[in-house]
């Protein structure tokens, strides 16, 4: 996985939206033990926090396709238990998967494939593409565009200072660099995830602070 893929991570509201499920079918898939979190805390009896890694992410889209596809839950967890009880740690972003009617078939890092159906059988445009789905997960892990211009404070996040939504850069970074002399192009060359919108939301919180 490339480094930057590292750093991703989701709560299960952004991976059920970039997953195209529901946030109960997620909790459903968790507790069914077809896609587990990288992170899972009880906060009490009622709460649980959950936090999806970049393979999560890839996972969870991996499942949402094949059922898309006609193929059934149980169908899809037997398969991921197969390959769990064969030593692949997360066979459902490790392996290539395929699918004929609404059978599923999957190939090994040797090249061969498993299920019943022989490579030759396999309409090519039914395997899925991991590096669609990847760009599909990394696409999801940018800002969204109802957050450009805004500014929030979010709890545990720098020390509850004002931050650009979606990011965790603090407002008041940008702005000493605006009194230092800094352009709004070198500000946005540095801080990438900005925009103009942004730093003329940063004036405008300091003119109303």
């Amino acid at each position: 996985m490339p480094a930057v893929d590292s750093l991703i991570a989701f709560p299960e509201k952004r991976a059920a939206e970039i997953a195209g499920v529901s946030l109960s079918k997620l909790v459903y898939w968790d507790l069914t033990q077809v896609v587990r979190p990288a992170v899972k805390r009880r906060l009490s009896l009622r709460t649980n926090v959950r936090l999806y890694d970049f393979d999560d992410a890839v996972a969870l889209l991996v499942v949402a396709e094949l059922r898309q596809r006609g193929l059934s839950l149980q169908h899809v967890r037997k398969v991921v238990k197969h390959l769990t009880d064969r030593g692949y740690e997360r066979p459902l972003t490790d392996l290539v998967f395929a699918t004929h009617g609404k059978d599923v078939y999957f190939q090994h890092p040797d090249g061969s494939w498993e299920g019943g159906a022989t490579p030759d059988q396999l309409v090519f445009h039914q395997v899925l593409n991991l590096e669609l789905i990847r760009a599909r997960v990394r696409a999801g892990a940018g800002r969204q565009p109802s957050e450009v211009g805004k500014i929030e404070r979010r709890r545990k996040t720098m020390g509850h200072k004002p931050v650009f939504a979606g990011t965790r850069i603090p407002v008041d970074t940008v702005l000493r660099w605006l009194d230092h002399g800094r352009t709004e192009e070198e500000i946005i060359g540095a801080f990438p995830d900005l925009t103009m919108t942004d730093i003329e939301a940063a004036r405008a919180n300091a003119a109303s602070a």
